[in-house]
């Protein structure tokens, strides 16, 4: 297994062969879907000492129960079903933190609330989930998986066959 410096390494330098692959106008959204998924959405993020996991300084707190529950190489290191998991988990969290934040206002600060209630999570991400720039973006994240684990069957081998 690589160290988390060499993926960062190994998945900018793949950054531009995936990039002769995306269209000229979708090169910011993958850019920046392949970045986040680089540095924030890696599959070590189910360690949780990685520089993935520490690199969400207080939301860090937010991946404790992925953490808990995900084994290291597991789940989260299966191609795109990986990717899913941490999306999933992501928007799943947001989403209750929402209803959270929700019942704390409506008891402790009222305009919040108002302001809670202007925003609806589930419109907001079946809006986006229709739009092109989205899905460059998620391909983005899905890319930097590929990247990251194709780097770890290399270095796994490696290590296998050396004497």
């Amino acid at each position: 297994m690589a160290l988390g410096r060499s993926h960062d390494f190994f998945n900018l330098l793949a950054l531009p062969f995936c990039l002769y692959y995306t269209p000229r106008e979708f090169y910011i959204p993958f850019i920046g879907g392949y970045l986040f998924g680089t540095f924030f959405l890696s599959p070590d993020l189910d360690l949780p000492k990685s520089k993935p996991s520490k690199r969400w300084k207080v939301f860090k707190l937010l991946w404790r129960p992925y953490h808990a529950l995900s084994k290291h190489r597991g789940i989260s290191h299966i191609p795109l079903v990986g990717t899913l998991v941490r999306v999933g988990y992501l928007v799943l969290t947001s989403v209750f933190l929402y209803f959270v934040l929700l019942g704390f206002s409506s008891k402790y600060a009222p305009w919040l609330k108002e302001l809670l209630l202007s925003v609806d999570p589930f419109e907001l991400f079946s809006s986006l989930a229709g739009k092109e720039e989205v899905f460059y973006f998620a391909l983005g994240v899905v890319a930097s998986e590929v990247f990251h684990l194709i780097l770890d069957f290399l270095t796994s081998s490696l290590r296998r066959f050396k004497i």
